[in-house]
């Protein structure tokens, strides 16, 4: 660790302002400098040991006098040293003690997935209690900073609370910003806290800093990733090496998923002739035709000599099911790395080891051994656990969700995360993604490919594991605040990715975004038969973030002509609970001819003897289908509504049961990318038709004075 006064040349050296100072080791000398600098000062004790210096006695303030300097210099190495008896004790610092001004906080650590991190918020003795900071991984532009500035809660503070006067937010960027590239730049820097910065109406001083170097550290390097071509994931031949009949085993139920394959299939197993009515053979270099895809789901120790038959044979992909590598131990490492090192030479890419598999159902391919299929869909499934995949899926089927693509990681051996969202990124049929993360190998490289690929495609993660190991061994305020789960969020944020805080939120964003795309702004309509639910989607409106804008005078009067005169006549719109499907249809109408004035639409719909499920249903598809808005089912209930939910599903429009969770989905999209420019789908709507519709003469009809 820097001494004090060694961090503040490295400051001053950065054009960061910093108070005079001098570094004394006997009370005489505190006098000497006290005079020299000018009363007041402060006096700190500086010892690597001693992080909250306050806490054991070690600051004394307002030391008015020089004498008072020598008396401070003894009270303190007294209190210091009875308190902390281990502490190494290299001087004390006598600095020119700067006018109160507003305190914050700004710090950096080298994050283990990430690199290099900034850390931002309100700062002095209360900055782990009131735990209000931004984070951003390095490099940041200085529009950056400002907004890490802006997004913390005490901003209020810097723009001037209660009659004060704003202070220098741009004296603010400037120390944020130049830390930032000194960080970024000195790579011996391991991390600092600059605690307190204070801020004043004009100006600002880092009035504290320590700062932690470690000559271990090198430069950080992105390692080199070789591409993963498109075709490897559209094989026309599959071979399962280590199918069985025996239902106990995993090659008996990756092939028997696999019978399905429209493609040429072959079980590989020296015990069998036939396996399931197929040809088997002994080893895959027998099949007398090209393989482009092999299964692996023999014992480990058998694996790194079928590789070597795969390479021979000239299979361009290998999934390895099996488990038993790195995760195993040191031989199981050396087995991987074995296993690589063939793949490598003959070209073969591999997924794995330690894997579920991978399922492309629009291809009919189920290579794993879960023990059932999801259905085809548009949503891309990347997961580190084949225990959640496999629960996804099971929990899919009754709720209608299909899947373009589900990719279990494993180990990442070879294919890791970025491949696979590189795929999905082109996949015609992929239209949202969805992450479950346990733990990113190279940070910088992931965020790199994840921004790009969310660019295109809405990317929602879920990331477990919020660890405490790292803020319980964390040598400063920021390495407390910024623990991993705090990084890997703001990572996301940063990188557009849209974070979930359960599984079943994930995939409630999903299908909200893989059916009505990025939302162009955060004007909300909602449209209601239900009262009730109208005011509480005002208040959900109102905590997610969302305006629930006033109606055009031109719109209000259209409704006017058809409505009941009881009508709310603002928004939300209480249609009133005699409301039958042809009142919705006309309102949406109106709402599809008025598209500039509205961004999200929330259909409201209970149960009554006057709506009919179907109809209603029908009728939200074609709303949705006839504006380039983002429309949110919200039909609520119970069994009476299940027909109408069928269609809902049957045409990929997502519906929300619990009428907060539809504000909450929508908050979550722009708390973490804001409105979208472009507006409405970033693709064509799904070019299928639905998998039910009504007979016409069965319509409901349509009242004439809305058309």
């Amino acid at each position: 660790m820097l001494s004090e006064t060694e961090g503040y040349d490295l400051l001053d050296e950065r054009g960061i302002p910093v108070p005079p100072h001098r570094l004394v080791t006997n009370a005489k000398d505190a006098a000497v400098a006290a005079e020299s600098i000018g009363t007041p000062v402060v006096m700190k004790v500086i010892s690597p040991q001693i992080i909250h210096k306050s806490d054991v006695g070690g600051v004394i303030t307002h030391i008015e006098t020089p004498k008072r300097a020598e008396a401070a210099f003894r009270d303190i190495m007294e209190k210091s040293t009875s308190r902390v008896p281990e502490a190494e004790i290299t001087g004390i610092v006598v600095e020119k003690q700067m006018p109160p001004g507003l305190e914050v906080l700004i710090g950096g650590k080298t994050d283990p997935a990430f690199g290099k991190i900034i850390t931002f918020g309100l700062g002095g003795k209360l900055v782990e209690l009131l735990r209000d900071v931004s984070i951003r991984v390095l490099p940041i532009s200085r529009e950056d900073a400002r907004e890490m500035i802006r997004e913390i809660e005490g901003y209020r503070l810097i723009q001037g609370y209660r009659g004060e006067e704003p202070r220098d937010e741009e004296a603010l960027v400037d120390i944020l910003t130049s830390m930032s590239q000194t960080f970024l730049e000195r790579a011996e820097m391991r991390e600092f806290d600059l605690n307190p910065v204070i801020l004043y109406e004009k100006g600002a001083h880092v009035v504290d800093a320590r700062i932690i170097m470690d000559g271990a550290i090198g430069p950080e390097r992105i390692p080199p990733r070789v591409e993963a071509p498109e075709e490897i994931f559209f094989p026309q031949s599959i071979a399962v090496i280590g199918a069985s009949s025996n239902p106990r085993k995993v090659g008996y139920a990756v092939f028997r998923n696999l019978l399905e394959f429209p493609g040429r299939l072959y079980p590989i197993n020296p015990n069998r002739t036939e396996l399931f009515g197929r040809d088997a053979y002994p080893s895959i270099t027998d099949v007398p035709e090209p393989v482009d895809c092999a299964v692996i789901a023999v014992p480990a120790r058998y694996v790194p000599a079928t590789m070597e038959e795969c390479g021979k044979k000239g299979v361009k992909l290998a999934v390895i099911v099996t488990a038993g590598f790195r995760e195993a131990g040191e031989e199981g490492k050396r087995l991987e790395e074995e296993v690589v090192k063939t793949a490598k030479r003959y070209g073969t890419r591999v997924i794995g080891p330690n894997c579920l598999g991978i399922m492309l159902p629009h291809q009919g391919i189920n290579a794993t051994f879960d023990p059932v299929s999801p259905k085809p869909g548009h949503i891309a499934f990347i997961s580190q656990s084949g225990a959640i995949i496999t629960t996804i899926v099971d929990w899919s089927l009754p709720e209608d969700l299909g899947f373009s693509a589900v990719f279990s990681v494993g180990n990442q051996a070879d294919l890791g995360f970025e491949h696979f969202l590189r795929f999905v990124e082109e996949h015609p049929v992929t239209r949202a993604i969805t992450l479950y993360i346990e733990e990113i190998k190279n940070g910088r490289s992931f965020m790199k490919d994840v921004r790009e690929v969310a660019e295109k495609k809405p990317v929602i993660v879920i990331k477990s594991g919020s660890s405490q190991k790292g803020k319980q061994a964390a040598s400063s305020h920021t390495g407390s605040l910024a623990g991993s789960h705090d990084v890997y969020m703001a990572a996301f944020r940063q990188a557009g990715v849209i974070p979930a805080t359960d599984l079943r939120e994930a995939f409630q964003l999903a299908e909200l975004l893989a059916s009505e795309g990025y939302p162009a702004g955060k004007r909300a309509i909602a449209i209601t038969s239900a009262g009730g639910f109208g005011v509480l989607a005002s208040d959900y409106a109102e905590k997610y973030g969302l305006t629930m804008v006033d109606l055009p005078e031109e719109v209000r009067a259209k409704l006017d002509a058809f409505l009941p005169k009881c009508w709310s006549r603002a928004n939300p719109m209480d249609l009133l609970g005699d409301t039958g499907v042809d009142r919705f249809a006309a309102v949406f109408d109106i709402m599809i001819q008025h598209q500039d004035f509205w961004d999200v639409a929330f259909v409201i719909a209970v149960p009554t003897m006057l709506t009919n499920p179907t109809h209603l249903a029908n009728e939200i598809v074609r709303f949705s289908r006839h504006t380039s808005k983002m429309v949110v089912g919200c039909v609520l209930g119970g069994d009476s509504m299940k027909s109408g939910l069928r269609i809902l599903r049957s045409c990929s429009i997502p519906n929300f049961s619990e009428l907060e969770d539809a504000f909450k989905a929508v908050g979550s999209i722009f708390a973490a990318r804001g409105a979208h420019p472009d507006g409405g789908r970033q693709y064509p709507p799904p070019e299928e038709k639905c998998m039910w519709r009504e007979p016409a003469e069965e319509r409901a009809p349509i009242e004439k004075s809305a058309r």
